[in-house]
């Protein structure tokens, strides 16, 4: 185990959703923690939840910015790099691969040719269950799973983690751990942080929380006599929080290598994941029925016992504590 005081991690998209949690996380364990985003109005916000810290420094550019990423590597010895940097949107992919190739995929072999050249071996990739695609029959991902990814989103992650596989075996100094995300929700229990761009996300916690706070209409739910318990998807939703603590353990670990699941082992329905928004917001949701969406799996479940059984990690938060948190979150930010 590596002692994480006084070290200095760089994050990039560290002002984004999952990368603000793990800033918060560093900056708990002491670490200095080096920000690289790319959106000026995150980076704004991120300061001013961090105001008093002075072991974060924030940078708003673009990580193919030769100048900001060659200065940092240069002025300070970075220990380890998180990459949360990346375009998210699967649908948006479809339409625009380019962007999704050249973003995620292009930009993040730049970054590991910058790191070789400053002697910087340790690289967390925040990757994405998309790289699996075609879901196996029982709807339960597991890493020796076949990878088909079925959007660009997905394929741009998986290029990523075959670069790093080879660039390890290359590179022996060199350590990579790609986590392959599930569904992130919720936000800081404390609220310390939050994502000032929830409200354009498509993802259901945000679209029903949205309905309540801005007023904003039906929600839509895709299938409802799905072959599920209760006729609805099933999701395996995890706390960015928990994210984050698996990150850190990981960063602690120079056994840990190679690519993982992060999620919790069970699902939530849609329908319980609208109780829970019904009982946590005390309103009324307006829900309209519409059929379910092509290619969209009835049951998708992380097996993560892998990292579980390498580190000793367990996700916390509960599907409570999730709609609780993000409720909370999102209502501060919307004032």
């Amino acid at each position: 185990m590596v002692a994480m005081k006084n070290k200095t991690i760089l994050i990039t998209g560290g002002a984004g959703y999952i990368g603000s949690h793990v800033v918060l996380s560093c900056l708990r364990s002491g670490c200095k923690v080096i920000v690289v985003d790319k959106d000026e109005k995150a980076c704004k916000h991120l300061k001013k939840c961090f105001s008093r810290r002075k072991k974060l420094s924030v940078f708003n550019a673009d990580i193919e910015n030769d100048v900001y990423m060659n200065g940092i590597m240069t002025n300070d010895k970075i220990d380890a790099v998180v990459h949360c940097a990346a375009y998210i949107s699967a649908p948006e992919s479809v339409e625009s691969p380019l962007k999704y190739y050249e973003n995620n995929t292009a930009k993040t072999v730049k970054l590991l040719q910058i790191m070789r050249s400053h002697g910087v071996n340790t690289f967390i990739f925040a990757s994405s269950a998309a790289v699996y695609g075609n879901i196996s029959p029982d709807g339960i991902l597991r890493e020796n799973d076949r990878c088909k990814p079925a959007t660009p989103y997905g394929e741009s992650k998986l290029m990523v983690e075959t670069i790093l596989k080879k660039h390890a075996k290359q590179s022996p100094a060199f350590r990579y751990v790609s986590f392959r995300f599930f569904y992130a929700a919720g936000s800081d229990i404390d609220n310390k942080i939050q994502d000032i761009n929830w409200s354009n996300k498509s993802n259901l916690i945000p679209q029903l929380i949205k309905s309540v706070i801005k007023e904003t209409g039906s929600v839509k739910i895709y299938g409802t006599d799905l072959p599920t318990p209760d006729g609805t998807c099933i999701r395996d939703y995890i706390h960015p929080t928990d994210i984050a603590s698996a990150i850190m353990v990981a960063l602690e670990n120079d056994d840990i290598r190679g690519v993982f699941n992060l999620g919790t082992n069970k699902g939530s329905t849609v329908w319980e994941v609208i109780k829970e928004v019904v009982s946590v917001t005390r309103s009324e949701l307006d829900i309209q029925h519409v059929k379910p969406r092509d290619g969209d799996p009835p049951l998708v479940i992380s097996e993560s016992s892998k990292f579980q059984k390498a580190s000793g990690w367990e996700p916390t938060y509960n599907l409570r504590e999730i709609v609780e948190s993000a409720y909370k979150s999102y209502r501060k930010v919307s004032k």
